[in-house]
């Protein structure tokens, strides 16, 4: 099934975290990022249009979400990043000028023009328009802004900032339209302005973010603030003389909390895991857990605490016991009484930066009631980043494991037995799998004779069910769709066999991706095609030849009509996924008189993806009925016109 998952990240420090999310097909990935800083170019930026907040670790996290194929996604992840040389005087800034009006790149200088050059028209488009909004208002602005060392994804990023009328969150949401973003990247705020302030320990003012996260002393920070406007020279002067107690009293009493955004309480409020990810704590983290501390604490996700695997300027001296510990505290609950943080990955080592008094290194098995999991979660090679792979790896694990954290999907299968008895087998079969393994409960609903049941576990069912028709798997899945009830659909019809364990690995391809349908090819080789046609037909050749060439004919026909390859539209294994079939308004309205290229007509009109899955089927010579077989077939071939 899919997991929804809310990643609380800066700019880099969950960046190997992020890209094996983003290749994990059943997870939903939200990042939920803050943007109170203001070093280098952010600042400047800040500085020049009143009222913006800090676009850096927006830019960063757009580029990693990037679909690195092609030489021109490349060319905007590199072009996102790039920084203007020292020496970026005006004769080139009218060239970048120039190139934003006209489009012709050459009047920009390498390397920046070869970047230019590398986008596709679309977003050549786009961002010409962006920087072009950007530099309309510098060219009309008082003082002249220093573009020098300016991250071009920055200026980018404002030109989106101006056109939306100051509207950050909306400014973002352009950005990922423009880098077409696999995952959401949400502001925390709602968009207000504030200025992130820190008070150490030994008194020590750090009165902007970009002081926070440099060089600094030794002593920790004792808390963050959002202050509404920079601190005054007056006020910095008035706050020095005070005492430690009477600075911290001042600046909460003038702070001003800013707003947890609606999309990001409503990430957080459905997020399946939640994951506090590793990063610059007192700038890029603390203060986004300060603003989401209501919803933080009312979530019933599973919710992950990632350590830092070194030390940073702002956590000094700090060890995995004190990350949490602030954590729990910006949060809001600095005992974890409400399991703000349930599990906590540890990287080998010792929990509290310094060895026991017995010079044991190893760590409780748990923290404030959250779980410690140790492991290799750092690179071999690159000891300071976090291993992607097993990081996400053992926190979906973690997440299975946990079986109230992970509600396991129902599941009904219909089996048309009418034209093979073989019920003592099916039931042997379906008896013998581990349905519960994959499943909450599974019916198995029989369209034929059925022998004595044994008594069955709550989880399982085995009905008789009787229906009219030629196809009566069409009517059987639209009343599936009508009815409610479970979460996914197996109908197996015709006169062989197949193995009732493909549905689960069926079921699966369709929680790892985005398919309303899984539909099981039988034309795995062409051995298998051969048997299965001569088992059928024997001696008949005609028979033989014609459904040989319709094989082939129909796949044809299905691709000439839908613009979709099946390498088996006739199978009579298929897998619906409720979920995705909601949305086809006149689905559960079919009725069993119409054939299965029916529903496939109205999956592909509705833009429903649909899987192809190699499946085992045998069938026995001797048993087919040719002519039931070959009018089913022209049926089905007719519900192509209809």
């Amino acid at each position: 099934m899919t997991t929804k998952v809310a990643l609380f990240c800066g700019g880099r420090g969950s960046a190997t975290i992020i890209r094996e999310l983003l290749r994990t097909p059943e997870v939903q990935l939200a990042l939920l990022v803050n943007a109170y800083d203001d070093g280098l170019s952010t600042g400047a930026l800040r500085k020049f249009i009143p009222g913006m907040l800090g676009p850096s670790d927006f830019r960063k996290n757009f580029s990693y979400l990037l679909d690195l194929h092609s030489a021109q996604q490349y060319a905007l992840k590199r072009l996102l990043e790039f920084r203007l040389p020292p020496d970026f005087a005006e004769s080139q800034i009218d060239g970048l000028d120039g190139f934003v009006r006209t489009g012709d790149s050459r009047l920009v200088a390498a390397p920046l023009r070869d970047l230019l050059g590398g986008l596709n028209a679309a977003a050549a488009i786009n961002v010409r328009g962006l920087l072009k909004v950007f530099l309309d208002y510098a060219n009309g602005a008082v003082r002249q802004f220093d573009f020098r060392d300016c991250a071009v994804g920055n200026l980018i990023f404002a030109g989106a900032y101006l056109n939306q009328g100051g509207n950050f969150n909306a400014a973002a949401e352009v950005l990922s339209r423009l880098v077409s973003s696999q995952a959401v990247l949400v502001n925390v705020s709602n968009g207000e302005n504030r200025v992130l302030v820190a008070l150490k320990e030994d008194g020590e003012l750090l009165p902007h973010e970009a002081e926070i996260v440099g060089n600094q002393s030794a002593a920790p920070i004792r808390g963050v603030f959002f202050m509404p406007e920079p601190l005054s020279e007056h006020e910095l002067a008035r706050l020095r003389d005070l005492r430690l107690s009477e600075k911290q009293a001042w600046l909460a009493a003038h702070e001003a909390i800013p707003t947890l955004s609606e999309e990001a309480r409503r990430f957080i409020r459905d997020a399946d895991l939640i994951v506090y990810g590793p990063g610059t704590q007192h700038s890029s983290l603390l203060p986004s857990y300060r603003i989401a501390a209501p919803a933080l604490r009312k979530a019933r996700a599973m919710k992950v605490f990632v350590t830092n695997l070194g030390p940073d300027h702002d956590i000094q001296g700090l060890g995995a016991r004190d990350l949490v510990d602030n954590a729990l505290t910006y949060a809001g609950d600095p005992d974890n009484v409400y399991h703000t943080i349930t599990h906590i990955l540890l990287q080998d080592g010792p929990f509290d930066g310094r060895r026991a008094e017995n010079g044991s290194s190893r760590p409780p098995r748990r923290y404030k009631d959250a779980s410690i999991i140790t492991g290799a979660f750092a690179r071999e090679l690159f000891p300071h980043a976090h291993n992607g792979h097993t990081v996400v790896g053992r926190m979906l694990a973690l997440r299975r494991r946990d079986g109230a954290l992970e509600e396991k999907p129902s599941l009904e299968i219909f089996y048309d037995l009418s034209c093979r008895p073989a019920g003592d087998g099916l039931v042997e079969e379906f008896l013998e799998f581990a349905w519960p393994r994959f499943f909450r409960r599974v019916v198995l609903r029989v369209h034929g004779e059925l022998p004595r049941l044994p008594e069955l576990p709550p989880c399982l069912a085995i009905e008789a069910w009787r229906c009219e028709g030629n196809f009566p798997e069409v009517g059987v899945a639209a009343d599936w769709l009508r009815a409610g009830g479970s979460d996914y659909l197996a109908t197996i019809t015709g006169d062989g066999e197949y193995r009732l364990r493909d549905i689960a690995f069926g079921v699966k391809m369709l929680e790892q991706g985005s398919f309303g349908a899984v539909y099981g090819s039988r034309t795995q080789s062409r051995r298998q095609f051969n048997s299965s046609l001569r088992a059928a037909y024997g001696e008949r050749g005609l028979a033989y030849r014609l459904s040989f060439a319709g094989a082939f004919l129909l796949s044809m026909l299905f691709a000439t009509r839908f613009g979709v390859i099946f390498s088996d539209p006739m199978t009579g294994f298929r897998i619906y996924r409720r979920s995705q079939l909601e949305a086809i308004e006149n689905f559960s309205t079919i009725g069993a008189r119409l054939t299965p290229t029916t529903i496939t007509k109205l999956l592909v009109r509705h833009r429903i993806e649909i899987a192809e899955l190699p499946v085992q089927y045998r069938t026995f010579t001797g048993f087919t009925d040719p002519n039931w077989r070959l009018r089913r077939g022209l049926q089905n071939l007719m519900g192509l016109f209809r």
